[in-house]
């Protein structure tokens, strides 16, 4: 794989892969010439300035005054106003976002937008009639050069992004009309840093056992539960003993773990699942057999947990990661993640049908959210019944 990826908007750039500093390769009369920098404003002067005959240090000072500067910076721009000039700058809307709108959201939603300040602080001193879609462009151009230079871990700015949009939104909706929210796919364009790896999150039938196989008894229960219920893993991290009917053969699926985001300790119970609605989940014999056995021992309400307290995510991570390293499946699988995607995947081989792994899953997109709007359903139950036997009979073989 070529170390230098082509630039495809500027002829003769090349950006490094692995230190994210640009070649610059200009020929003239049938020689070539080349130069590295460290931002792409210098290596486009250098190509558009440099010729033999020129003093070299006289365009090494020019290209040094165009290189990163040590503070992120934005110059003010003279442009159209966006919207109604109020007198607001985006620090007063920042204020009055985290005193009126921030405090009705989930405490963990809360906490992530007061995450973005630092993403947010180059922005503060503009009026907001000044923030347009160009200064975005130049706001991301800046963050992304820093975060190159400081070598950071992250892979783009989506988030970020969102975060902002959804903040401005809110302003126009509640002071400004006419303001137009100024972020667009470009500016998710130009915050990527590197493209996100891709992770297989879908275990086959046989590699799915060998995980179960490798974890200990309370923690295949916990896992089984997730695979069987198609849930996510802070759905079964607050399974509560009053959601499961054995009577009805059904799990309401309700209560939700929040873990802090830095310390991944348990939070608070989060009353509601990530889309807002409480969903249900057919219990087969298997779940039915972990039920028992789990029902007796729940503490707390919690179905769950390790000496009455909730489990954190770092155990879960911790014991599934473990057992992946057991079966030899860690250098292609990680996260808690892998039992919902496997579930959805086994479950639509089995069936043959796309419909049955929603069911499961419940998954609710625009475009079947009404079709499984009310779920449990009689699919939903044959799904999860006719993977336990499948799985099941496998299982017998590998055993035999």
């Amino acid at each position: 794989m070529s170390k230098y990826q082509k630039l495809s908007n500027y002829t003769g750039i090349k950006k490094d892969t692995k230190n994210g500093r640009y070649l610059a390769i200009k020929y003239l009369n049938g020689k070539q010439y080349s130069k590295k920098f460290d931002s792409l404003k210098q290596a486009l002067f250098w190509r558009n300035s440099f010729h033999p005959a020129l003093p070299a240090k006289l365009l090494e000072a020019k290209c040094e005054e165009l290189g990163p500067r040590k503070k992120l910076f934005i110059p003010k721009l003279h442009v159209k106003p966006n919207g109604e000039d109020l007198g607001y700058r985006f620090r007063d809307v920042w204020e009055l976002y985290k005193e009126l709108h921030l405090p009705s959201l989930e405490k963990s939603s809360m906490e992530h937008r007061l995450s973005k300040l630092s993403f947010y602080n180059p922005l503060m001193d503009y009026l907001m009639v000044e923030i347009n879609a160009s200064l975005i462009d130049r706001f991301m151009f800046d963050h992304k050069e820093k975060a190159i230079k400081e070598k950071s871990k992250r892979y783009n700015f989506n988030d970020d992004l969102k975060c902002l949009k959804a903040l401005l939104n809110w302003y126009r909706i509640n002071y400004d009309a006419m303001f137009i929210v100024p972020i667009l796919p470009r500016h998710k364009q130009a915050g990527l840093i590197k493209k996100t790896p891709m992770r297989n999150k879908k275990l086959k039938p046989e590699e799915l056992i060998a995980f179960f196989s490798e974890l200990s008894e309370f923690w295949r229960d916990f896992a089984e539960t997730q695979f069987y219920m198609g849930a996510r893993v802070s759905e079964v991290a607050g399974l509560q003993a009053e959601c499961v009917d054995l009577k009805e053969m059904e799990i309401r699926v309700q209560y939700v773990c929040i873990w802090s985001n830095k310390t991944k300790k348990f939070d608070y119970l989060k009353e509601t699942t990530k889309n807002g609605e409480i969903s249900y989940a057919s219990i087969n014999k298997r779940i039915e057999e972990i039920m028992r056995r789990r029902l007796p021992l729940s503490q707390n309400g919690f179905v769950f947990h390790k000496d009455g307290e909730p489990l954190t995510y770092r155990q879960i991570q911790f014991q599934y990661n473990k057992a992946l390293r057991k079966a030899g499946l860690a250098d292609r699988f990680s996260s808690t993640h892998i039992m919902r995607h496997s579930m959805g995947t086994i479950t639509r081989r089995v069936t043959g049908s796309v419909d049955m792994a929603q069911a499961v899953t419940r998954h609710k997109d625009i475009q079947v959210a009404q079709q499984y709007a009310s779920l449990p359903t009689e699919a939903n139950k044959k799904a999860v019944n006719d993977v336990f036997e499948y799985l099941n009979e496998i299982e017998l073989k590998c055993g035999g």
